[in-house]
């Protein structure tokens, strides 16, 4: 046990010191990535949009309101982004990224979801593209946590030893955080039921 520990606060060069935190274990790299997350998605949703110009590959009904403000409605679709949203963190709380071929299974994964996820809303926009504008407030703050997901994943796989608890804990605070407020603003700002 006191062998790994010292492995584990021993610098690369091996020389037994203990490592300083570096300027790239700050929040700066992982808000970067969030973002290239982020943008990877609207990129997804752009180019679902664009293939969109085959109309059979789109969602065959017209947007129409199905929602009534309530709470229930708020926890349902809540329940149902954070079920899509878990795989990173299963991943990661697995330990899935301790060997190279884990780690891109775990990639692949990861990436089927969220882009197979943002390509479908680029397919649904480019079929009903203003009709589905009212419908999609909670977009840009859904993808937010999506990206907060993915990064998530992808400092877990980058770091063979678990920085600590507290990292994945914030991680996932911070995806259920705004799972809940994308939800929220889905029913509460899209048109609804009668």
């Amino acid at each position: 046990m006191a062998a790994r520990e010292l492995t584990c606060s021993q610098t690369s060069s091996g020389t037994g010191s203990p490592r300083a935190p570096s300027r790239a274990e700050g929040p700066r790299p992982y808000l970067r990535v969030v973002f290239l997350s982020w943008v990877t998605l609207v990129m997804a949703t752009a180019l679902g949009a664009a293939a969109a110009a085959w109309p059979t590959l789109g969602p065959a009904s017209r947007p129409h309101a199905t929602l009534h403000p309530s709470l229930d409605a708020i926890a349902s679709i809540l329940l149902n982004n954070l079920r899509v949203l878990a795989a990173p963190f299963i991943l990661a709380a697995a330990r899935f990224g301790a060997t190279r071929t884990s780690r891109l299974a775990g990639d692949a994964i990861v990436a089927t979801i969220l882009f197979g996820n943002a390509v479908a809303v680029g397919l649904a926009l480019g079929r009903w593209r203003g009709a589905l504008i009212p419908f999609l407030p909670q977009l840009p703050i859904e993808y937010l946590a999506a990206a907060t997901a993915a990064a998530a994943w992808l400092d877990a796989r980058r770091h063979a030893v678990p920085r600590g608890p507290q990292i994945a804990i914030a991680n996932a605070a911070a995806t259920i955080g705004l799972a809940a407020a994308a939800a929220a603003i889905e029913v509460l700002l899209t048109p609804h039921a009668r």
